[in-house]
């Protein structure tokens, strides 16, 4: 085995060509030394296998192309890819959590039930009654008092199936505990639509909250190792269909800067960056919904002569990418929407109905409701329905005289009446 891993180390310097080769050479080379690589992953021999490793590694983005042909020739891509979507999901330590993503046990029919059916005196009681005192707290914006109860709820039900939901309230408490009292931290976007090939340039900011001065540093850098400021971009992209079906592209994007930011009470740094769009679940037909959220670790945050040690978790920002064939819908909105429902095919509708403000969203549904009334063939009442429910968030079927009944009621009593059925 020793020998075997000494030969390859051998080929790994004999391999590289000389300074005065051609780039047509060079490439070559690269290529060649990549595909070599590939082959030593698979050998039988641990040692080899290791030296392909590092040296694919080594080689870094440019080896993508060869590792994907070979997983593709194996018949384990969408494995792999299926294992990507599932790792790069979010944790709940890591992910930004808003305040409607908390489960709220007034609202949440699962919750509620379980309390009523808990004994008095049951750990279950106790703990639903502390839960919803916490979610008190966060309504009040009270977050360190959530944040404590939180902790205090992890601590004393581990086992509870309802662990997630404690998790994800004590994250939410501790983003929103430094978001409003030391850093506040967002990804900011100019506006929400681009049209397909046009640069999203979107910005970070940092804002000190604090009475006092302070200074951000992360770690310097080496030889071998880049230092400095880095903000880990997480890029979740998404295309949802009429019907209600919808694929996800999960990624990451690194964001580079100084290893040491200052920011007086009240001023705010800010880097403009430029969102890479590109996604593996492309389709000409369906706008895509990119949300960018993200975090950075200093080192430490000084300040009154204190180093804290705290992630910082971003605001996300969110930007929605509207297909090249749409860019004119942009002009009139409703009215292209009112031609489109006329003679247009649901996916077109679909993606004008997505540009329409909230004011005009209730014409909107009146004309799809129309569409579904004097629909004829079950596929056509089945995409009228589809539109309808990915308009208003809604589930009444093709029966039209429901959805009327809905509108009309929503009309006459407001927003509060508008709850799923």
């Amino acid at each position: 085995m020793r020998i075997a891993a000494v030969c390859v180390g051998l080929l790994l310097l004999l391999s590289p060509g000389s300074a005065q080769d051609k780039p047509e050479d060079e490439a070559a080379k690269k290529a060649q030394q990549i595909q070599q690589a590939v082959g030593w992953v698979e050998n039988e021999d641990a040692d080899v296998r290791e030296m392909g490793r590092k040296r694919l590694l080594e080689l870094g983005r440019a080896s993508i192309p060869a590792i994907e042909k070979r997983l593709v020739e194996r018949k384990v891509a969408d494995l792999v890819q299926i294992l990507r979507e599932i790792d790069h999901q979010p944790s709940t330590n890591d992910a930004w959590v808003t305040e409607q993503e908390l489960k709220d046990i007034e609202t949440d029919e699962q919750f509620k039930k379980e309390a009523e059916r808990a004994s008095h005196d049951s750990i279950d009681k106790v703990m639903t009654v502390k839960y919803q005192e916490a979610m008190a707290h966060v309504r009040h914006k009270n977050y360190q008092r959530a944040f404590d109860m939180a902790n205090a709820l992890i601590a004393l039900d581990a086992r509870s199936k309802h662990l997630d939901d404690y998790k994800r309230l004590r994250r939410h408490c501790e983003n929103m505990i430094t978001q409003t009292t030391l850093i506040e931290a967002k990804i900011l976007q100019p506006r929400i639509w681009y049209v397909e090939g046009e640069s999203v340039e979107l910005s970070v900011r940092m804002k000190n909250l604090y009475k006092a001065p302070m200074t951000l540093t992360w770690e310097k850098g080496t030889e071998k190792e880049p230092g400095g400021g880095m903000l880990l971009l997480d890029v979740e992209i998404a295309m949802r269909q009429y019907a209600g079906a919808s694929s996800v592209d999960q990624r990451h994007q690194d964001l580079r800067f100084e290893e040491e930011i200052p920011i007086a009470p009240g001023a705010q740094w800010e880097r403009k960056f430029v969102l890479d769009t590109s996604t593996a679940i492309e389709d000409p037909m369906k706008i895509r919904i990119a949300t960018v959220g993200g975090w950075t670790q200093p080192a430490r945050v000084q300040t009154d002569g204190v180093n804290i040690t705290r992630r910082i978790q971003f605001e996300p920002a969110v930007v929605k990418i509207l297909p090249a064939r749409f860019k004119r819908y942009l002009d009139d909105p409703i009215g292209w929407f009112r031609k489109l429902v006329a003679e247009g095919n649901p996916d077109e509708i679909y993606a004008c109905s997505q540009l329409l403000e909230e004011a005009d969203k209730d014409q909107a549904t009146a004309m799809v409701i129309q569409l579904l009334a004097k629909s004829t063939l079950p596929v056509a009442k089945a995409d009228a329905a589809s539109l309808l429910t990915g308009l208003t968030g809604m589930s009444f079927g093709t029966d039209p005289k429901r959805w009327e009944s809905w509108l009309q009621n929503k009309i006459l009593n407001g927003p509060k009446d508008n709850k799923k059925k």
